[in-house]
């Protein structure tokens, strides 16, 4: 049976349907999530304010998304300009398939860290693994259909956990400028995000924002 013959009422026609419907709608569901951090800040503060537990929140929040920024300006200067006419294999897409999603993970987690709430960062863990497994289908179906060479690629490269022993770098890369620049602001949204992240905190020690209820 081959991909275009599955029917919509098939298991596998459902399960593509799904992973379509959450890559379309990812960025809609993360605005709800991040609403909801946000709304959580304002009217909470963390239970582990004033303990050791919250100065190494905060540093491994800010290792966290000082390594997904990064991490992400490393993939926009592979990819910029090539993401649908060109499979790149090498830099950080030699270590695995979906780079760009792991630095998101890092960012996320990294996100959640900061708030110094275990509650928050688990709910914004749980968005990532329920909607990310999906998206990285979707795309490796398209690549797959692109690019008659992927199915090699995709057997010696991991989809999502980097692999460093197959680290391949390039000794030249030509750099889409206009295309890379665009990318820079999504590569540093974390940081942005971080910023707010920290004002809320600093306004409730400041007394400016008062907490109704306190987060786990």
């Amino acid at each position: 049976m081959t991909d275009s013959s599955i029917s919509p009422s098939h298991p596998a026609g459902l399960s593509r349907a799904l992973d379509n419907f959450l890559t379309r709608h990812r960025i809609g569901v993360w605005r709800v999530v991040v609403t909801f951090v946000l709304a959580s800040l304002l009217f909470g503060h963390s239970r582990w304010d004033g303990t050791w537990v919250s100065p190494l929140l905060l540093t491994l929040g800010m290792l966290g998304v000082s390594l997904a920024t990064v991490g992400r300006l490393w993939c926009a200067l592979y990819i910029s300009g090539r993401k649908n006419n060109t499979l790149v294999t090498s830099g950080p897409y030699s270590l695995c398939r979906h780079p760009l999603y792991v630095c998101n993970l890092l960012g996320i987690l990294g996100l959640g860290a900061m708030t110094e709430s275990l509650a928050v960062t688990a709910v914004l863990a749980l968005a990532f693994a329920l909607m990310y497994p999906a998206v990285i289908r979707t795309e490796d179906r398209f690549l797959a259909s692109a690019f008659p060479e992927f199915a090699e690629y995709a057997r010696r490269t991991p989809a999502f956990f980097p692999r460093l022993s197959l680290y391949r770098g390039e000794s030249t890369w030509t750099v889409h400028v206009s295309s890379f620049q665009r990318n820079i602001a999504d590569s540093v949204w974390f940081l942005g995000l971080s910023v707010v992240v920290e004002s809320f905190d600093l306004f409730h020690d400041a007394g400016v924002l008062r907490a109704v209820v306190t987060l786990a």
